[in-house]
Protein backbone atom coordinates (compact mmCIF):
# COMPACT_ATOMS: atom_id res chain seq x y z
CA UNK A 1 0.00 0.00 0.00
CA UNK A 2 1.33 3.41 -0.97
CA UNK A 3 2.13 5.76 1.91
CA UNK A 4 0.72 9.20 1.05
CA UNK A 5 2.12 12.00 3.18
CA UNK A 6 0.63 15.53 3.19
CA UNK A 7 3.31 18.20 2.89
CA UNK A 8 1.32 21.46 2.84
CA UNK A 9 -2.21 22.78 3.17
CA UNK A 10 -3.54 26.19 2.15
CA UNK A 11 -6.85 27.90 1.49
CA UNK A 12 -7.06 29.26 -2.05
CA UNK A 13 -9.19 32.31 -2.93
CA UNK A 14 -9.96 33.88 -6.31
CA UNK A 15 -7.04 35.67 -7.93
CA UNK A 16 -9.36 38.67 -8.37
CA UNK A 17 -11.85 38.65 -5.49
CA UNK A 18 -15.42 39.95 -5.96
CA UNK A 19 -15.74 43.68 -5.35
CA UNK A 20 -18.50 43.19 -2.77
CA UNK A 21 -20.06 40.52 -0.59
CA UNK A 22 -22.91 38.57 -2.14
CA UNK A 23 -25.47 36.23 -0.59
CA UNK A 24 -27.18 33.78 -2.96
CA UNK A 25 -29.89 31.35 -1.93
CA UNK A 26 -29.38 27.89 -3.41
CA UNK A 27 -32.15 26.20 -5.35
CA UNK A 28 -34.91 23.93 -4.07
CA UNK A 29 -33.07 20.90 -5.42
CA UNK A 30 -29.66 22.04 -4.16
CA UNK A 31 -31.03 22.19 -0.61
CA UNK A 32 -32.59 18.73 -0.98
CA UNK A 33 -29.30 16.87 -1.58
CA UNK A 34 -27.50 17.93 1.58
CA UNK A 35 -27.50 14.38 2.95
CA UNK A 36 -25.91 13.03 -0.23
CA UNK A 37 -22.26 12.03 -0.18
CA UNK A 38 -19.86 14.64 -1.61
CA UNK A 39 -19.37 14.79 -5.36
CA UNK A 40 -15.83 13.46 -5.65
CA UNK A 41 -13.41 11.96 -8.16
CA UNK A 42 -9.72 11.39 -8.75
CA UNK A 43 -7.76 11.92 -11.98
CA UNK A 44 -4.64 9.75 -12.20
CA UNK A 45 -1.83 10.91 -14.51
CA UNK A 46 1.29 9.07 -15.58
CA UNK A 47 4.54 11.02 -15.60
CA UNK A 48 4.27 13.54 -18.46
CA UNK A 49 6.72 14.06 -21.28
CA UNK A 50 9.40 16.68 -20.80
CA UNK A 51 7.36 19.52 -22.30
CA UNK A 52 4.45 18.79 -19.96
CA UNK A 53 6.33 18.33 -16.69
CA UNK A 54 5.36 21.69 -15.23
CA UNK A 55 1.67 20.95 -15.82
CA UNK A 56 1.44 18.78 -12.69
CA UNK A 57 3.57 21.07 -10.55
CA UNK A 58 1.57 21.87 -7.38
CA UNK A 59 2.55 25.55 -7.44
CA UNK A 60 1.32 25.85 -11.04
CA UNK A 61 -1.91 24.00 -10.21
CA UNK A 62 -2.50 26.25 -7.22
CA UNK A 63 -2.02 29.37 -9.36
CA UNK A 64 -4.39 28.12 -12.05
CA UNK A 65 -6.93 27.11 -9.40
CA UNK A 66 -6.90 30.65 -8.01
CA UNK A 67 -7.46 32.08 -11.49
CA UNK A 68 -10.26 29.61 -12.20
CA UNK A 69 -12.02 30.65 -8.99
CA UNK A 70 -12.44 34.13 -10.49
CA UNK A 71 -15.32 32.56 -12.45
CA UNK A 72 -16.42 30.42 -9.49
CA UNK A 73 -16.09 32.80 -6.51
CA UNK A 74 -19.00 31.17 -4.65
CA UNK A 75 -16.96 27.97 -4.30
CA UNK A 76 -14.52 29.84 -2.09
CA UNK A 77 -17.41 31.26 -0.05
CA UNK A 78 -19.35 30.17 3.01
CA UNK A 79 -22.11 27.59 2.62
CA UNK A 80 -24.70 27.94 5.40
CA UNK A 81 -28.37 27.74 6.32
CA UNK A 82 -30.63 30.64 5.44
CA UNK A 83 -32.27 32.44 8.35
CA UNK A 84 -35.41 30.53 9.32
CA UNK A 85 -38.47 32.78 9.20
CA UNK A 86 -41.82 31.12 10.02
CA UNK A 87 -44.31 32.18 7.37
CA UNK A 88 -41.57 33.65 5.21
CA UNK A 89 -40.71 33.01 1.56
CA UNK A 90 -39.69 29.56 0.37
CA UNK A 91 -35.98 30.33 0.73
CA UNK A 92 -36.45 31.07 4.46
CA UNK A 93 -38.15 27.79 5.31
CA UNK A 94 -36.35 25.35 7.59
CA UNK A 95 -32.77 24.49 6.70
CA UNK A 96 -32.67 25.94 3.22
CA UNK A 97 -29.20 26.85 2.00
CA UNK A 98 -27.31 29.91 0.82
CA UNK A 99 -23.72 30.77 0.01
CA UNK A 100 -22.03 34.00 1.07
CA UNK A 101 -18.93 34.97 -0.89
CA UNK A 102 -16.69 37.95 -1.48
CA UNK A 103 -16.36 38.52 2.27
CA UNK A 104 -13.08 38.81 4.21
CA UNK A 105 -14.13 35.67 6.08
CA UNK A 106 -14.51 33.46 2.98
CA UNK A 107 -13.11 30.02 3.92
CA UNK A 108 -11.62 29.48 0.46
CA UNK A 109 -10.88 26.17 -1.24
CA UNK A 110 -8.74 23.72 0.71
CA UNK A 111 -5.64 22.92 -1.37
CA UNK A 112 -3.45 20.10 -0.06
CA UNK A 113 -0.15 18.92 -1.53
CA UNK A 114 0.97 15.38 -0.71
CA UNK A 115 3.61 12.91 -1.86
CA UNK A 116 3.92 9.18 -2.29
CA UNK A 117 7.05 7.06 -2.18
CA UNK A 118 5.83 4.71 -4.89
CA UNK A 119 5.00 4.95 -8.58
CA UNK A 120 1.66 5.40 -10.33
CA UNK A 121 1.95 2.03 -12.10
CA UNK A 122 2.54 0.26 -8.78
CA UNK A 123 -0.80 1.44 -7.44
CA UNK A 124 -3.22 2.16 -10.28
CA UNK A 125 -4.23 -0.44 -12.87
CA UNK A 126 -3.49 0.05 -16.54
CA UNK A 127 -6.23 -0.07 -19.17
CA UNK A 128 -5.21 -3.65 -19.91
CA UNK A 129 -5.50 -4.61 -16.23
CA UNK A 130 -8.99 -3.12 -16.05
CA UNK A 131 -10.32 -4.62 -19.27
CA UNK A 132 -8.76 -8.08 -19.57
CA UNK A 133 -10.29 -11.35 -18.40
CA UNK A 134 -13.65 -10.74 -16.77
CA UNK A 135 -13.11 -7.00 -16.99
CA UNK A 136 -13.48 -6.72 -13.22
CA UNK A 137 -10.87 -4.91 -11.14
CA UNK A 138 -11.09 -4.91 -7.34
CA UNK A 139 -10.61 -1.21 -6.53
CA UNK A 140 -11.44 -1.56 -2.84
CA UNK A 141 -7.89 -0.71 -1.76
CA UNK A 142 -7.93 2.62 -3.61
CA UNK A 143 -10.17 4.06 -0.90
CA UNK A 144 -7.39 3.62 1.67
CA UNK A 145 -4.75 5.59 -0.25
CA UNK A 146 -5.43 8.90 1.57
CA UNK A 147 -5.85 10.73 -1.71
CA UNK A 148 -8.24 13.10 0.06
CA UNK A 149 -7.30 15.09 3.16
CA UNK A 150 -9.11 14.64 6.46
CA UNK A 151 -10.42 18.23 6.37
CA UNK A 152 -14.18 18.35 6.87
CA UNK A 153 -16.43 19.85 4.20
CA UNK A 154 -19.15 22.34 4.95
CA UNK A 155 -21.98 19.90 5.63
CA UNK A 156 -25.72 20.33 5.25
CA UNK A 157 -26.11 16.88 6.77
CA UNK A 158 -24.45 17.71 10.09
CA UNK A 159 -25.10 21.45 10.06
CA UNK A 160 -21.36 22.18 10.41
CA UNK A 161 -20.53 25.11 8.16
CA UNK A 162 -18.60 27.99 9.70
CA UNK A 163 -15.07 28.25 8.38
CA UNK A 164 -15.29 24.97 6.50
CA UNK A 165 -14.60 24.81 2.76
CA UNK A 166 -17.12 23.58 0.20
CA UNK A 167 -14.42 22.31 -2.14
CA UNK A 168 -11.30 20.33 -1.26
CA UNK A 169 -8.46 19.59 -3.70
CA UNK A 170 -5.47 17.36 -3.09
CA UNK A 171 -2.51 16.97 -5.47
CA UNK A 172 -0.43 13.89 -4.71
CA UNK A 173 2.92 13.56 -6.46
CA UNK A 174 4.45 10.12 -7.04
CA UNK A 175 8.15 9.36 -7.31
CA UNK A 176 7.80 8.49 -11.01
CA UNK A 177 6.70 12.05 -11.78
CA UNK A 178 3.03 11.18 -12.12
CA UNK A 179 0.30 12.70 -9.97
CA UNK A 180 -3.24 12.23 -8.73
CA UNK A 181 -5.56 15.24 -8.65
CA UNK A 182 -8.52 14.65 -6.36
CA UNK A 183 -11.57 16.90 -5.91
CA UNK A 184 -14.38 16.66 -3.39
CA UNK A 185 -17.30 19.10 -3.14
CA UNK A 186 -20.28 19.59 -0.87
CA UNK A 187 -23.11 18.12 -2.94
CA UNK A 188 -25.47 21.14 -2.74
CA UNK A 189 -22.90 23.09 -4.76
CA UNK A 190 -21.99 20.38 -7.25
CA UNK A 191 -23.41 17.30 -8.89
CA UNK A 192 -21.27 15.33 -11.35
CA UNK A 193 -21.93 17.71 -14.23
CA UNK A 194 -20.98 20.78 -12.19
CA UNK A 195 -17.81 19.10 -10.90
CA UNK A 196 -16.86 18.25 -14.48
CA UNK A 197 -17.60 21.79 -15.69
CA UNK A 198 -15.26 23.12 -13.02
CA UNK A 199 -12.41 20.65 -13.51
CA UNK A 200 -12.53 21.09 -17.29
CA UNK A 201 -12.26 24.86 -16.83
CA UNK A 202 -9.45 24.51 -14.30
CA UNK A 203 -7.48 22.17 -16.56
CA UNK A 204 -7.91 24.56 -19.51
CA UNK A 205 -6.57 27.48 -17.46
CA UNK A 206 -3.64 25.38 -16.21
CA UNK A 207 -2.83 24.22 -19.74
CA UNK A 208 -2.79 27.83 -20.95
CA UNK A 209 -0.37 28.83 -18.19
CA UNK A 210 1.92 25.91 -19.05
CA UNK A 211 1.87 26.90 -22.73
CA UNK A 212 2.26 30.61 -21.87
CA UNK A 213 -0.86 31.63 -23.78
CA UNK A 214 -3.89 33.67 -22.74
CA UNK A 215 -6.22 31.59 -20.52
CA UNK A 216 -9.71 31.00 -21.90
CA UNK A 217 -12.68 33.13 -20.87
CA UNK A 218 -14.79 30.98 -18.55
CA UNK A 219 -18.57 31.25 -18.53
CA UNK A 220 -20.19 29.01 -15.92
CA UNK A 221 -23.78 29.85 -14.98
CA UNK A 222 -24.43 30.21 -11.25
CA UNK A 223 -28.06 31.28 -10.98
CA UNK A 224 -29.94 28.92 -8.62
CA UNK A 225 -33.12 31.00 -8.80
CA UNK A 226 -33.54 30.11 -12.49
CA UNK A 227 -34.48 26.56 -11.54
CA UNK A 228 -36.91 27.65 -8.83
CA UNK A 229 -38.67 29.99 -11.25
CA UNK A 230 -39.74 26.90 -13.19
CA UNK A 231 -41.84 25.60 -10.27
CA UNK A 232 -45.59 25.59 -10.80
CA UNK A 233 -47.78 27.85 -8.72
CA UNK A 234 -46.87 30.32 -6.00
CA UNK A 235 -44.10 28.71 -3.94
CA UNK A 236 -44.12 31.64 -1.48
CA UNK A 237 -47.75 31.00 -0.56
CA UNK A 238 -48.74 29.86 2.92
CA UNK A 239 -49.83 26.41 1.68
CA UNK A 240 -49.10 24.25 -1.37
CA UNK A 241 -51.66 23.91 -4.14
CA UNK A 242 -53.48 20.52 -3.74
CA UNK A 243 -53.96 20.11 -7.49
CA UNK A 244 -50.26 20.66 -8.15
CA UNK A 245 -49.41 18.11 -5.44
CA UNK A 246 -51.61 15.54 -7.18
CA UNK A 247 -49.61 16.08 -10.37
CA UNK A 248 -46.31 15.76 -8.49
CA UNK A 249 -47.45 12.48 -6.95
CA UNK A 250 -47.82 10.96 -10.40
CA UNK A 251 -44.04 10.71 -10.49
CA UNK A 252 -42.34 7.42 -9.52
CA UNK A 253 -40.17 8.54 -6.61
CA UNK A 254 -39.59 7.37 -3.06
CA UNK A 255 -40.75 9.79 -0.38
CA UNK A 256 -39.03 8.44 2.71
CA UNK A 257 -39.42 10.52 5.88
CA UNK A 258 -36.31 10.76 8.07
CA UNK A 259 -38.41 11.94 11.01
CA UNK A 260 -40.49 8.74 10.87
CA UNK A 261 -37.38 6.55 10.76
CA UNK A 262 -36.12 6.36 14.34
CA UNK A 263 -36.80 2.66 14.85
CA UNK A 264 -33.75 0.62 13.88
CA UNK A 265 -31.75 3.66 12.82
CA UNK A 266 -27.93 3.69 13.22
CA UNK A 267 -26.17 6.05 15.59
CA UNK A 268 -24.87 8.24 12.77
CA UNK A 269 -28.44 9.03 11.67
CA UNK A 270 -29.58 10.57 14.96
CA UNK A 271 -29.18 14.12 13.69
CA UNK A 272 -31.24 13.37 10.58
CA UNK A 273 -34.12 11.52 12.28
CA UNK A 274 -34.64 14.29 14.85
CA UNK A 275 -37.04 17.17 14.32
CA UNK A 276 -34.88 20.30 14.68
CA UNK A 277 -35.50 22.35 17.85
CA UNK A 278 -36.86 25.37 15.96
CA UNK A 279 -39.70 23.18 14.62
CA UNK A 280 -40.44 21.34 17.87
CA UNK A 281 -43.49 23.50 18.59
CA UNK A 282 -45.28 22.45 15.37
CA UNK A 283 -48.34 20.35 16.13
CA UNK A 284 -49.53 19.45 12.64
CA UNK A 285 -46.58 17.34 11.46
CA UNK A 286 -47.84 14.15 9.82
CA UNK A 287 -45.14 11.52 9.59
CA UNK A 288 -44.61 9.70 6.30
CA UNK A 289 -43.01 6.45 5.27
CA UNK A 290 -40.03 5.28 7.31
CA UNK A 291 -36.68 4.26 5.89
CA UNK A 292 -36.37 0.42 5.74
CA UNK A 293 -33.25 0.16 7.87
CA UNK A 294 -33.73 -3.61 8.30
CA UNK A 295 -32.97 -4.12 4.60
CA UNK A 296 -29.47 -2.69 4.88
CA UNK A 297 -26.80 -4.80 6.59
CA UNK A 298 -24.32 -2.13 7.59
CA UNK A 299 -21.91 -4.69 9.05
CA UNK A 300 -21.45 -6.65 5.81
CA UNK A 301 -18.04 -6.07 4.17
CA UNK A 302 -18.40 -3.89 1.06
CA UNK A 303 -16.20 -4.13 -2.04
CA UNK A 304 -15.65 -1.61 -4.82
CA UNK A 305 -15.21 -3.16 -8.26
CA UNK A 306 -14.56 -1.43 -11.57
CA UNK A 307 -16.38 -3.34 -14.31
CA UNK A 308 -15.46 -2.85 -17.96
CA UNK A 309 -17.98 -3.38 -20.75
CA UNK A 310 -16.63 -3.29 -24.30
CA UNK A 311 -18.47 -1.55 -27.13
CA UNK A 312 -19.32 -4.93 -28.66
CA UNK A 313 -20.62 -6.17 -25.31
CA UNK A 314 -22.81 -3.08 -24.94
CA UNK A 315 -24.20 -3.68 -28.41
CA UNK A 316 -25.04 -7.28 -27.49
CA UNK A 317 -26.77 -6.19 -24.29
CA UNK A 318 -28.68 -3.52 -26.21
CA UNK A 319 -29.90 -6.03 -28.80
CA UNK A 320 -31.03 -8.42 -26.05
CA UNK A 321 -32.88 -5.64 -24.20
CA UNK A 322 -34.83 -4.44 -27.23
CA UNK A 323 -38.57 -5.01 -27.38
CA UNK A 324 -41.26 -3.97 -29.89
CA UNK A 325 -42.58 -0.44 -29.56
CA UNK A 326 -40.17 0.61 -26.82
CA UNK A 327 -37.12 2.65 -27.91
CA UNK A 328 -34.30 1.53 -25.62
CA UNK A 329 -30.90 3.23 -25.54
CA UNK A 330 -27.62 1.48 -24.88
CA UNK A 331 -27.51 3.26 -21.54
CA UNK A 332 -30.99 1.95 -20.63
CA UNK A 333 -29.87 -1.52 -21.62
CA UNK A 334 -26.66 -1.39 -19.58
CA UNK A 335 -28.54 -0.20 -16.50
CA UNK A 336 -31.11 -2.98 -16.97
CA UNK A 337 -28.32 -5.56 -17.34
CA UNK A 338 -26.72 -4.42 -14.08
CA UNK A 339 -30.08 -4.37 -12.31
CA UNK A 340 -30.96 -7.89 -13.50
CA UNK A 341 -27.60 -9.20 -12.28
CA UNK A 342 -28.09 -7.54 -8.90
CA UNK A 343 -31.57 -9.02 -8.49
CA UNK A 344 -30.21 -12.50 -9.25
CA UNK A 345 -27.21 -12.04 -6.95
CA UNK A 346 -29.32 -10.81 -4.03
CA UNK A 347 -32.14 -13.34 -4.38
CA UNK A 348 -35.60 -13.19 -2.81
CA UNK A 349 -36.51 -15.19 0.33
CA UNK A 350 -39.40 -17.59 -0.21
CA UNK A 351 -41.19 -15.98 2.74
CA UNK A 352 -40.91 -12.44 1.35
CA UNK A 353 -44.04 -10.31 1.42
CA UNK A 354 -45.28 -8.72 -1.83
CA UNK A 355 -43.53 -5.48 -0.84
CA UNK A 356 -40.30 -7.31 -0.01
CA UNK A 357 -40.35 -8.90 -3.46
CA UNK A 358 -40.01 -5.46 -5.06
CA UNK A 359 -36.57 -4.30 -6.16
CA UNK A 360 -36.00 -0.61 -6.85
CA UNK A 361 -33.49 0.98 -9.21
CA UNK A 362 -33.14 4.65 -8.30
CA UNK A 363 -31.82 6.60 -11.27
CA UNK A 364 -30.16 9.97 -10.66
CA UNK A 365 -31.90 12.21 -13.15
CA UNK A 366 -30.83 15.69 -14.20
CA UNK A 367 -33.64 18.16 -14.81
CA UNK A 368 -31.75 20.81 -16.82
CA UNK A 369 -33.76 20.03 -19.94
CA UNK A 370 -36.95 19.11 -18.08
CA UNK A 371 -37.89 22.69 -17.15
CA UNK A 372 -38.86 25.63 -19.35
CA UNK A 373 -36.83 27.35 -20.46
CA UNK A 374 -34.10 24.67 -20.23
CA UNK A 375 -31.19 25.60 -17.99
CA UNK A 376 -27.95 26.55 -19.77
CA UNK A 377 -25.46 23.75 -20.41
CA UNK A 378 -22.97 25.03 -17.84
CA UNK A 379 -25.47 25.60 -15.02
CA UNK A 380 -23.86 25.00 -11.62
CA UNK A 381 -25.40 23.26 -8.65
CA UNK A 382 -27.25 19.98 -8.14
CA UNK A 383 -30.45 20.14 -10.23
CA UNK A 384 -31.08 16.40 -9.84
CA UNK A 385 -33.80 14.08 -8.53
CA UNK A 386 -34.00 10.33 -7.94
CA UNK A 387 -36.40 8.46 -10.23
CA UNK A 388 -37.58 5.04 -9.04
CA UNK A 389 -37.98 2.05 -11.36
CA UNK A 390 -39.46 -1.05 -9.71
CA UNK A 391 -39.66 -4.75 -10.58
CA UNK A 392 -39.82 -8.20 -8.99
CA UNK A 393 -37.46 -11.12 -9.48
CA UNK A 394 -40.20 -12.83 -11.47
CA UNK A 395 -40.34 -9.94 -13.94
CA UNK A 396 -36.61 -9.32 -14.15
CA UNK A 397 -36.06 -10.15 -17.81
CA UNK A 398 -33.69 -7.78 -19.55
CA UNK A 399 -36.35 -6.28 -21.89
CA UNK A 400 -38.80 -5.79 -19.01
CA UNK A 401 -36.23 -4.01 -16.81
CA UNK A 402 -35.06 -1.83 -19.70
CA UNK A 403 -38.66 -0.80 -20.39
CA UNK A 404 -39.23 -0.11 -16.69
CA UNK A 405 -36.22 2.22 -16.61
CA UNK A 406 -37.22 3.98 -19.83
CA UNK A 407 -40.83 4.41 -18.71
CA UNK A 408 -39.68 5.76 -15.34
CA UNK A 409 -37.42 8.36 -16.95
CA UNK A 410 -40.11 9.26 -19.50
CA UNK A 411 -42.59 9.96 -16.69
CA UNK A 412 -40.57 13.06 -15.75
CA UNK A 413 -42.39 15.39 -18.11
CA UNK A 414 -42.16 19.17 -17.95
CA UNK A 415 -45.47 19.64 -16.04
CA UNK A 416 -44.67 16.91 -13.50
CA UNK A 417 -41.15 18.16 -12.84
CA UNK A 418 -42.49 21.67 -12.33
CA UNK A 419 -45.08 20.21 -9.93
CA UNK A 420 -42.37 18.31 -8.05
CA UNK A 421 -40.45 21.56 -7.56
CA UNK A 422 -43.63 23.05 -6.09
CA UNK A 423 -44.01 20.11 -3.70
CA UNK A 424 -40.39 20.24 -2.56
CA UNK A 425 -40.49 24.01 -2.06
CA UNK A 426 -43.16 23.42 0.60
CA UNK A 427 -41.34 20.66 2.48
CA UNK A 428 -41.45 21.58 6.15
CA UNK A 429 -37.71 21.06 6.27
CA UNK A 430 -35.25 20.71 3.39
CA UNK A 431 -33.53 17.74 5.03
CA UNK A 432 -36.64 15.79 5.95
CA UNK A 433 -37.41 13.72 2.84
CA UNK A 434 -35.19 11.33 0.90
CA UNK A 435 -36.06 10.11 -2.57
CA UNK A 436 -34.00 6.93 -2.37
CA UNK A 437 -32.42 4.24 -0.26
CA UNK A 438 -29.77 1.54 -0.56
CA UNK A 439 -29.33 -1.95 0.85
CA UNK A 440 -30.91 -5.24 -0.18
CA UNK A 441 -33.77 -3.98 -2.37
CA UNK A 442 -32.60 -0.52 -3.47
CA UNK A 443 -29.82 0.55 -5.78
CA UNK A 444 -28.83 4.15 -6.53
CA UNK A 445 -27.14 4.70 -9.88
CA UNK A 446 -25.51 7.90 -11.04
CA UNK A 447 -24.26 8.60 -14.56
CA UNK A 448 -21.08 10.44 -15.52
CA UNK A 449 -21.64 9.51 -19.16
CA UNK A 450 -21.08 12.22 -21.80
CA UNK A 451 -19.23 14.46 -19.33
CA UNK A 452 -15.79 14.01 -20.92
CA UNK A 453 -14.12 12.64 -17.80
CA UNK A 454 -11.11 11.46 -19.79
CA UNK A 455 -10.72 14.77 -21.64
CA UNK A 456 -9.42 16.56 -18.53
CA UNK A 457 -5.94 17.57 -19.67
CA UNK A 458 -3.89 19.82 -17.37
CA UNK A 459 -1.08 19.73 -19.93
CA UNK A 460 0.10 16.17 -19.29
CA UNK A 461 -2.31 14.45 -21.67
CA UNK A 462 -5.24 12.22 -20.87
CA UNK A 463 -5.42 10.60 -17.44
CA UNK A 464 -4.50 6.95 -16.96
CA UNK A 465 -7.59 6.44 -14.82
CA UNK A 466 -10.57 8.45 -13.63
CA UNK A 467 -12.16 7.03 -10.51
CA UNK A 468 -15.42 8.37 -9.13
CA UNK A 469 -15.32 8.24 -5.36
CA UNK A 470 -18.47 6.82 -3.79
CA UNK A 471 -19.38 6.04 -0.19
CA UNK A 472 -18.57 2.47 0.81
CA UNK A 473 -22.22 1.52 1.20
CA UNK A 474 -24.26 -1.34 -0.21
CA UNK A 475 -26.03 -0.51 -3.46
CA UNK A 476 -24.23 2.48 -5.02
CA UNK A 477 -23.41 2.32 -8.76
CA UNK A 478 -21.67 4.83 -11.02
CA UNK A 479 -21.39 4.64 -14.82
CA UNK A 480 -18.91 6.51 -17.03
CA UNK A 481 -17.18 6.05 -20.37
CA UNK A 482 -14.16 3.80 -20.50
CA UNK A 483 -10.78 5.37 -21.19
CA UNK A 484 -10.70 6.32 -24.89
CA UNK A 485 -8.60 4.07 -27.11
CA UNK A 486 -9.81 5.49 -30.41
CA UNK A 487 -10.12 8.91 -31.99
CA UNK A 488 -12.73 11.17 -30.43
CA UNK A 489 -15.99 12.29 -31.93
CA UNK A 490 -17.97 9.07 -31.74
CA UNK A 491 -20.81 8.01 -29.44
CA UNK A 492 -20.18 7.74 -25.71
CA UNK A 493 -19.95 3.96 -25.87
CA UNK A 494 -17.42 3.69 -28.71
CA UNK A 495 -14.68 2.56 -26.30
CA UNK A 496 -17.00 0.82 -23.87
CA UNK A 497 -18.17 1.74 -20.40
CA UNK A 498 -16.65 1.65 -16.93
CA UNK A 499 -19.03 0.84 -14.08
CA UNK A 500 -18.03 1.30 -10.44
CA UNK A 501 -20.11 -0.71 -7.98
CA UNK A 502 -20.20 -0.63 -4.17
CA UNK A 503 -21.75 -3.91 -3.04
CA UNK A 504 -21.42 -6.46 -0.23
CA UNK A 505 -18.44 -8.64 -1.09
CA UNK A 506 -20.54 -11.80 -1.24
CA UNK A 507 -23.07 -10.15 -3.57
CA UNK A 508 -20.49 -8.89 -6.05
CA UNK A 509 -18.76 -12.28 -6.04
CA UNK A 510 -22.03 -14.00 -6.89
CA UNK A 511 -22.63 -11.46 -9.63
CA UNK A 512 -19.19 -12.05 -11.18
CA UNK A 513 -19.77 -15.83 -11.18
CA UNK A 514 -23.18 -15.45 -12.82
CA UNK A 515 -22.86 -16.84 -16.39
CA UNK A 516 -25.55 -14.43 -17.60
CA UNK A 517 -23.60 -11.40 -16.40
CA UNK A 518 -20.85 -11.82 -19.01
CA UNK A 519 -23.01 -13.58 -21.59
CA UNK A 520 -22.36 -10.85 -24.18
CA UNK A 521 -18.63 -10.43 -23.56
Amino acid sequence: MSQVTPTSSNRVLPDTPPSSTRTVALSILDASVGSFAPAAATWVYDAPEEQGKSSLDPARLKESLSRTLNAYPHWAGQLQYTTYIPGGTYTSRSRRLEVVYGAPTDPGVEFVVASSSTTISDVFPSVEDRTSGLGAFDASSLGALNLFPSTALASHSSGDFMGLPSLIVQVTGFKCGGAVIALKSSHPLADAQTLMTFVNDWSAVNRALVQNVTPPVLSPNFSPAALDEAALGDIDAAEPDPEILKLAHELPVHRYDWWASGEGSPAWAQESISIPPHLASLTDIKLGRSLPWHEWDMHAPVSNFLLHFSAAELTGIWAAAASPGAPISRFDALQAHLWAALIRARGTPASASPEEQQFHFNVTLGVWDRVAPPLPAHTLGSPIVLARASATAGSASLPHLARAIRETVSAFTLPRVRALLHEMAFDVDARRMWGGFIGGRNTIVTSWVRLGVYEVDFGAGRPRLVHGVMPGMDGVVQVMEARPQTAGGGPWYQDGASVSVMLPTEVVQRMLKDPLFRKYR
